[in-house]
């Protein structure tokens, strides 16, 4: 009897350490720090700065996977004048900007549109709070509730977006690259080719 109530004392001792180690694990699983932003917050980073002409306008296609759960990155669109026009005189909607980050869930039912894209039907547009445009920079910060914070701060390569728009962006150069922070997770670079007119 003595012997079995010592054995049963020892299995317990052994489970109650492998719970505490079980749950160790578990609190330094939760506790890993934080991948550093790939865009850090800059609350400095205000206003609406718009480039000087038209020469950035079109979609920008990501050429490798971005995605955060669900939702994948399906294009960074720069409008031409007359969608800056709109936006910083008032004339606005719930889902579109002259700058704006637009992802997909794909987990959405999807369908090929006329342009034999395959778009779906669930779309996260990201509108910014500021933005900055030039020939040479892109910089975006926005929000969605279900993304979180967005930023995007990328370099436009000019002379590689001018070949590409004199193919119509058959060539499928790399024109613009940057780092882009999705909520809580970073993308160190990110590279976009260019396409014109409608994509969605």
């Amino acid at each position: 009897m003595r012997n079995a109530l010592l054995a049963t004392a020892c299995v317990a001792v052994m489970l109650t350490g492998c719970s505490q180690s079980t749950d160790e694990a578990k609190t330094e699983a939760t506790a890993a720090p934080a991948p550093p932003p790939a865009v850090p917050p800059d609350p400095s980073f205000t206003g609406l700065t718009r480039p000087k002409g038209d020469a950035q306008f079109g979609y920008y296609l990501p050429t490798t996977e971005v995605k955060v759960g669900n939702y994948k990155l399906d294009n960074l669109h720069i409008a031409g004048q007359q969608g800056f026009n709109d936006w910083e005189s008032g004339q606005r909607t719930k889902t579109y900007a002259p700058v704006m980050l637009e992802f997909v869930d794909v987990t959405s039912p999807a369908r090929k549109n006329a342009l034999g894209n395959l778009t779906y039907s669930v779309k996260l547009k990201v509108l910014p709070t500021a933005y900055l445009v030039t020939d040479e920079r892109v910089r975006m910060v926005g929000s969605h509730p279900k993304l979180g914070e967005v930023r995007i701060d990328a370099r436009i390569d000019a002379s590689a977006l001018r070949k590409s728009k004199a193919t119509k962006g058959k060539d499928g150069a790399v024109v613009i690259t940057g780092p882009l922070q999705v909520g809580d997770t970073p993308f160190s670079s990110v590279s976009f080719t260019w396409l014109g007119g409608d994509w969605g």
